[in-house]
């Protein structure tokens, strides 16, 4: 019998051996596939522990997103969650004391969303209505919004024993910009999920310096990584409110580790990669910003407890952002479970959340899925947008970084309190111009444009005023809900050049602390949120009307990049060139199968004998795909073809991998080549009404 209990023994050592603990799989583009380990997700790469007696220490593999295949898969079992009977020392947040306050709770936002430092904040000064709107500087000088050098800074770090058994005495070392500035010893035994705090002094220095707290202990412990935390002493810092029950100590979370603390000081940490990696032509170094974890309050009741907490008797909150866990009835009645996500992936929203606090609007408020006062001639389908570039933290959350307006904003007011929500969405240009071009990028004159605005009512029979040839009529800024105007807010035509000047409409102006003023513009009482931020022009020329979307987010590009006395939008129509040949006749589509279609169409007449404007050399045949304006999801070009060609098949597979949100209407249409390459319009091939398909 024991023989027997010994080869049954034997065996099951080996099943164990030859199939591990439920685990990742990541497979490379180049083919290779990396299996039974485990892997975190910073959106811009993923940091892969290739086995579990790495999970938790520095040994692991960083591999840039680029080079993987995604989806990756992750399974997670009841081993990951085991626990060792062992310490784990972390270190949960480095405290900074004395704090400067920020702004949250001091700003007031009417109803025409106008920024307005006036809380409840004892030492702020009140200059009247005007005043508090354009000298924000003289409101706020009697607080202390930066510190000088020389002031002396307590830092504080918050150490936990997050093991399961009690911690040794260690040692540590406290270092500013990597250099070792004081050490110690902590010479007690730390218990299960006891704290301890250990403070350091030091003057304040000018710059963007970084203090280290790293601890040494000959212990094996669960995790090493958590043993040293380094933190940016310009950046903001951050305050979070938990249930002291959320311990989060029963499982184990994606950086493995036992406990709360570490799974979310991760993420805070994960914002400073993500702004690092948000590079773009304002800013090739990324967002000079950083923010840092500096409190965690732990209370009974943070449904109830956590501003109140969070504000100090003068009413100012001393952090530069705070999030809440708040407890449900559920959360409450099971002892705050792990969520399952915890144990393997990345919480994207919370760097989106957090990225409010900060001052970041959501990107999201821009996408718009149209009206029936606006749609396409063709089929009737409404024109719909979605935000130019949705795959950023503040539209569709991680795994992205931010965008490029975000970067400026950040990288202007890094040095400025938090408070501030969306007031960067005033960076606009001076002046503002649409410049109408036709299928050959030459201009188009005397196109009539009209120009609807979101959340706004026009009055079509109020007086209109006049602004560099174009009427502006009046609107009520509080009356539109959040549809398009049904009637337009500026109607103009183009000059010789394919011009039309954008009038600046008044507004209510407004000066924020981060610098942002909103001055006379063509969206009026620019939106902090963005609902008004956003118009749709049509264009007209030839009977065929054409829709843009004008989004903010391209004037603050535009603004950062230094664009900021004048900004040419440009849209680029369908419509031909005085010099264009003739156009095809009689283009149509016809279905091959469920991924092909045939276009065909009919040459042009010929009019003039041997007249070089009007010699055909070819055709180019042309998709487009969604119901967005055509500056979302212009036509493309699937083929160019000689002159005596008068059909293409169309493989449906092959198209740019955009986001077709709103809808896979397929539009199709040809264009004559003349010499050259001189295009004429585009021929559409005939559409059937929405609603009844293609």
């Amino acid at each position: 019998m024991k023989i027997w209990l010994a080869v049954v023994s034997a065996i099951l050592v080996c099943l164990v051996s030859l199939y591990p603990a439920c685990a990742d799989t990541i497979t490379l583009k180049d083919g290779t596939v990396i299996s039974n380990c485990y892997v975190r997700d910073e959106g811009i790469r993923f940091l892969v522990w290739e086995k579990m007696e790495d999970v938790g220490t520095p040994k692991m593999r960083i591999i840039p997103r680029s080079l993987v295949k995604e989806p990756i898969e992750q399974k997670r079992d009841e081993s990951w969650d085991k626990h060792p009977n062992l310490p784990d020392l972390t270190i949960a947040f480095i405290e900074m004391t004395p704090k400067l306050a920020g702004l949250h709770w001091q700003i007031s936002y009417d109803e025409l969303n106008t920024p307005t430092i006036k809380g409840a904040g004892k030492t702020l000064i009140d200059l009247g209505d005007e005043g508090n709107r354009m000298k924000p500087e003289e409101v706020v000088k009697n607080l202390k919004l930066k510190y000088n050098p020389g002031d002396e800074i307590t830092l504080t770090a918050n150490v936990r024993n997050v093991g399961f058994a009690d911690a040794k005495p260690f040692e540590y070392v406290w270092m500013i910009d990597g250099k070792e500035m004081s050490k110690g010893k902590y010479s007690k035994p730390v218990k299960e999920l006891e704290w301890v705090k250990l403070p350091f002094k030091w003057k304040w220095q000018d710059g963007m310096h970084t203090v280290t707290f790293k601890i040494t202990t000959v212990q094996p412990e669960i995790a090493t990584i958590n043993n040293e935390a380094t933190d940016p002493l310009w950046g903001w810092g951050f305050t979070f409110v938990i249930n002291k029950k959320r311990t989060w100590h029963d499982k184990r979370n994606a950086c493995g580790t036992f406990c709360f603390e570490d799974y979310y000081r991760w993420h805070v940490n994960l914002m400073n990669v993500l702004f690092e990696a948000t590079k773009f032509p304002s800013c090739p170094d990324g967002v000079k910003a950083r923010v840092r974890l500096d409190r965690i309050i732990y209370c009974d009741d943070p449904n109830t407890e956590a501003m109140k907490l969070c504000t100090a008797p003068d009413g100012f909150g001393y952090l530069q952002g705070m999030w809440t866990w708040t407890d449900s009835k559920e959360e409450i009645e099971k002892n705050w479970p792990v969520w399952d996500g915890a144990r393997y992936s990345t919480e994207w929203s919370l760097p989106h959340e957090l990225a409010h606090q900060l001052g970041i609007p959501d990107w999201y408020v821009q996408d718009n899925g149209g009206s029936k006062d606006h749609v396409w001639a063709d089929n009737g389908e409404p024109v719909c947008h979605m935000m130019s570039h949705p795959l950023t933290m503040q539209h569709s959350h991680g795994p992205f970084p931010w965008t490029e307006a975000d970067a400026g904003y950040w990288n202007q007011s890094w040095d400025k309190p938090r408070g501030y929500y969306g007031d960067y969405l005033f960076a606009v240009p001076d002046e503002n111009f649409i410049r109408v071009v036709d299928v050959n990028g030459l201009p188009v004159p005397d196109a009539k444009v009209e120009i609807f605005q979101r959340a706004v009512s026009v009055d079509p029979n109020g007086t209109p005023t006049e602004d560099h040839g174009v009427k502006i009529y009046p609107v009520d800024e509080l009356a539109g809900g959040n549809d398009l105007s049904k009637y337009p807010v500026m109607v103009g035509m183009t000059d010789k050049d394919g011009m039309l000047r954008l009038p600046n409409r008044p507004v209510r102006e407004v000066i924020t602390l981060n610098g942002f003023h909103r001055k006379p513009n063509p969206f009026g009482n620019i939106d902090c949120v963005g609902v008004r931020d956003q118009m749709l022009a049509k264009v007209t020329k030839f009977d065929n009307p054409c829709y843009y979307w004008i989004e903010m987010y391209n004037f603050n590009v535009a603004w950062f990049r230094g664009q900021k006395d004048k900004f040419v939008t440009v849209f680029k129509t369908p419509y031909r060139s005085e010099s264009s040949p003739l156009p095809p006749r009689d283009v149509r589509v016809e279905q091959i199968d469920s991924t092909h279609v045939k276009v065909t169409w009919k040459a042009p007449e010929v009019i003039r004998e041997q007249q070089y404007l009007d010699k055909v050399i070819g055709y180019r045949v042309y998709r487009r795909i969604d119901t967005m304006g055509l500056n979302d999801r212009p036509w493309f070009a699937v083929a160019t073809v000689n002159p005596d060609t008068t059909e293409c098949v169309i493989d449906l597979t092959q198209k740019p991998m955009d986001n077709y949100y709103y809808s896979n209407t397929e539009r199709y249409a040809v264009t004559s080549l003349g010499e050259l390459s001189m295009e004429s319009e585009l021929v559409q091939a005939p559409m059937k009404p929405f609603g009844l398909g293609q």
